[in-house]
């Protein structure tokens, strides 16, 4: 079970009064708070920081509020986050950029002590309320993933989807707990971010559906050379989360219900991946489940983390 962090802000401003003025202010709240002076450095390093709300001028010397916008809503990690504006002014104008760049509300600079943190509150309580992200990753959840599947399906265009799944994760929680259990998923998800990051393309899209289930989608050519990578660095990082008598051994212990030893061999990450180069894709859960069982054939043929893409000319289902 994920444990309660606090939610984080990302704060883009060149005023270091008004930066320190809200840092002040978010800090005594319990958020935790990510200052940025510029837009090229917040740009460079909101995807390490990955914030549940941003807070940015709109307009400043080296800050473009509608760059912000549009570069964050191009990244599949920031689709949801809320972004508020700081303004100088609230003329028709302005305000009609805001909306039109697609932020989700805006404070004035003259009124920012009367009304900042409400708007604060207000937006990450929508944010909560209506976004489908996992607790733990803040990545889309299954209605995103739903979502932005039946998109590409509509635009026919050519797509690779690919399930990522752990083998043995639910005996690794027995062992371990929920915590390390969750740093694990933590892990995976930053690894996944970071192959995609490298190796695809800008419109790729990372889903957390649900417990230690992940997919990604890509072009096809990209794929392969993404689900390598991320098994490579899994594989060469894995170990550092069990202790040393299980790392020596290369199993888990456990006890079934019987009271019998059990040898768990330790995590591996499978990966299924199918594309419709062959064969169209009807609907989102026809492409899921097509993903799963070659996940799943990976689990049950090979003794290590693989990979499995499908290369069948035409599927049952369609016949």
């Amino acid at each position: 079970m994920a444990e309660e962090k606090n939610l984080k802000i990302a704060l883009i401003t060149e005023d270091q009064g008004i930066q320190e003025y809200v840092s002040l202010i978010l800090v005594g709240e319990n958020y935790d708070v990510k200052t940025y002076f510029t837009q090229e450095e917040a740009l460079a390093g909101l995807g390490g920081y990955l914030p549940d709300l941003v807070i940015s001028d709109f307009q400043s010397p080296h800050i473009n509020g509608m760059d912000i916008c549009k570069a964050l809503r191009r990244n599949y990690m920031f689709v949801h986050t809320p972004l508020i504006f700081i303004l100088e002014e609230t003329g028709p104008l302005t305000v009609g950029k805001v909306v039109y760049s697609g932020a989700d509300d805006y404070v004035q600079k003259s009124t920012i002590e009367e009304e900042f943190l409400l708007r604060v509150k207000l937006n990450l309580h929508r944010a909560m309320r209506q976004q489908d992200v996992n607790l733990i990753t803040r990545l889309p959840g299954q209605a995103g993933l739903l979502k932005e599947l039946q998109k590409r399906i509509d635009a026919k265009s050519v797509t690779a989807v690919c399930s990522v799944d752990l083998l043995n994760f639910k005996d690794f929680n027995r062992r371990y707990g929920f915590k390390r259990g969750d740093e694990v998923i933590e892990f995976t998800s930053g690894l996944i971010t970071q192959a995609m990051s490298e190796l695809g393309s800008p419109t790729d899209f990372l889903a957390h559906p649900q417990g230690d289930d992940f997919i990604f989608i890509t072009f096809p050519e990209g794929a392969e050379i993404i689900a390598n990578k991320i098994i490579k660095d899994f594989d060469a990082n894995i170990l550092s989360f069990y202790d040393e008598e299980d790392r020596i051994r290369g199993h888990i212990l456990l006890k079934s219900r019987k009271g019998e030893i059990l040898k768990i061999p330790l995590l591996r990450v499978h990966i299924g991946i199918v594309t419709n180069e062959y064969y169209p894709f009807i609907n989102p859960a026809q492409v899921i489940q097509i993903a799963v069982e070659l996940n799943d054939f990976a689990q049950k043929n090979f003794g290590k983390s693989m990979f499995v893409k499908e290369r069948r000319k035409e599927y049952p289902f369609l016949s």
